[in-house]
């Protein structure tokens, strides 16, 4: 069976309640403090005014004043005077009792408990006794409207209590609406809704910053999510279009390898000059296939982080021997390397160099005919660079930074044996990267220069 539902209270009910009744047991505690300190302090005046009654009346006495004058001499102001005789008959004025509490009344319900009524008795002359007693009347009156004014005082403080404390509260804790509408707004899409207490010095206000916090925490995992995600679809994409690419890049060399192969089997009857040159053209596929594949598995071992293998080099030196390289392949070209000094630099020297043939076959293959390629080096603050120039015309502001993709060449008309597949500056970048530098576009007066900088952590001093 489940247990019936209570209904929450709210916080503004729960803190006014609990407030409230604290200061209920506070006022309670204070009136019975006071109820009994009064009523102590009623006491010992009624006792003080009694015994400076007795004391007038032994005077009196002592003065031989009458005794039927003595009464009403002494009557009044809280005391009671009368005079008896040894049995006990009131002869003038109104007899308390003897002493003790006052007995409580016959014909109807008892009168609130008060102070205890003294008496005090002084034998006369004349046989007869002067009985001297405190009046409680007048202290009940006291202590009863006593209660009467602090329980209504209490009471209509409790009502006023309640109603500021729950007005009170209500403002204290308008940040706590404000949060919960910033939540519903979030909920419903507002993710840029904001708190922005005015202060943080209070609790509300750090609960309102820790809030705010938490959303900025979330709304930047949120874009971090995102970011990875689309860089995830980006090189999905990316590696879709590399392998679509490669494979188109494949085909034509190994659809060549296979003709030559099926005509070279197919016409083995031929002179030897023709199988000859079928076996060159064969090779020469099979070099162009095997160069592409390496070259992809360069670039993939590259991105994958392997590790250089760093070395002291002179940057100079090694520049100038690759341009005798492509002096001796290109006899006729125009190329040489401009160098104040020795350009000392503490990096991988395998992978330097193939930077440099990378970025001085692109050349080669872009300077047009009388044109010129110029290697200078330098070094710096900044770190050795590498700047290749080449008077070949001015890549379009569009392609400056596709020309370092995968498999791009913007001429598509110039034949692939010489354009290349498209993968040298897209591993040279790479190889500048893992430097900790960058290959970069920029166009110069008289034709393009490719800007290879290796980071200040490569320089040597």
């Amino acid at each position: 069976m489940r247990a019936p539902v209570v209904p929450a209270w709210s916080l503004r009910a729960r803190v006014t309640a609990t407030v409230v009744a604290i200061l209920a047991v506070t006022l309670l505690v204070a009136g019975v403090v006071v109820d009994l300190g009064l009523t102590a302090a009623l006491g010992r005046d009624q006792q003080s005014r009694l015994a400076d009654r007795a004391q007038r009346a032994d005077q009196l006495v002592a003065q031989e004043v009458p005794a039927d004058q003595l009464v009403g001499l002494l009557d009044g102001q809280g005391v009671r005077a009368a005079r008896v005789t040894a049995s006990g008959v009131v002869l003038e004025g109104v007899a308390g009792p003897p002493g003790g509490p006052r007995p409580p009344r016959r014909d109807g319900p008892a009168r609130p408990r008060g102070p205890r009524t003294l008496a005090v008795e002084k034998p006369l002359a004349d046989g007869t006794v002067l009985r001297l007693s405190s009046d409680p009347g007048d202290v009940d009156a006291v202590v009863y409207r006593l209660r009467g004014v602090m329980i209504g005082v209490g009471l209509v403080g409790l009502v006023v209590s309640a109603l500021v404390l729950l007005t009170g509260v209500t403002v204290a804790l308008r940040p706590l609406d404000s949060m919960t509408r910033v939540a519903r707004a979030i909920a419903g899409g507002e993710r840029g809704r904001r708190l922005r207490p005015r202060t943080a010095r209070t609790e509300i206000g750090r609960t309102a910053v820790a809030f705010d916090e938490m959303l900025d925490a979330l709304d930047a995992a949120q874009d971090r999510s995102e970011a990875s995600a689309r860089e995830a679809r980006e090189s999905e994409a990316t590696t879709r279009r590399f392998l679509s690419d490669a494979a188109h890049e494949l085909r034509t060399p190994l659809a060549g390898m296979q003709t030559l192969a099926e005509t070279l089997v197919r016409d083995s009857d031929d002179d030897r000059e023709t199988r000859e040159e079928l076996a060159i053209a064969l090779v020469r596929e099979t070099s162009r296939a095997a160069a592409l594949v390496t070259d992809m598995l360069d670039l993939a071992r590259i991105e994958g982080g392997q590790e250089l293998e760093r070395t002291e080099v002179d940057l100079t030196l090694l520049a100038t021997e690759q341009v005798d390289r492509v002096l001796l392949l290109a006899p006729g070209l125009d190329v040489a390397v401009d160098a104040a000094g020795p350009v000392p630099a503490l990096v991988d020297v395998g992978r330097v160099r193939r930077i440099l043939v990378n970025l001085l076959d692109n050349a080669r293959r872009h300077v047009p005919d009388g044109g010129s390629v110029r290697v200078r080096v330098s070094g710096g603050p900044d770190g050795p660079r590498i700047v290749v120039h080449n008077d070949g015309a001015v890549v379009a502001e569009a392609d400056r930074e596709r020309i370092f993709d995968r498999l791009v060449r913007l001429d598509e008309a110039r034949a692939r044996d010489a354009g290349g597949a498209g993968l040298g500056l897209s591993i040279a970048r790479a190889l500048a990267r893992a430097h900790g530098g960058d290959v970069v576009y920029r166009a110069a007066d008289t034709g393009s220069d490719l800007v290879v900088t290796l980071g200040s952590e490569n320089s040597s001093h």
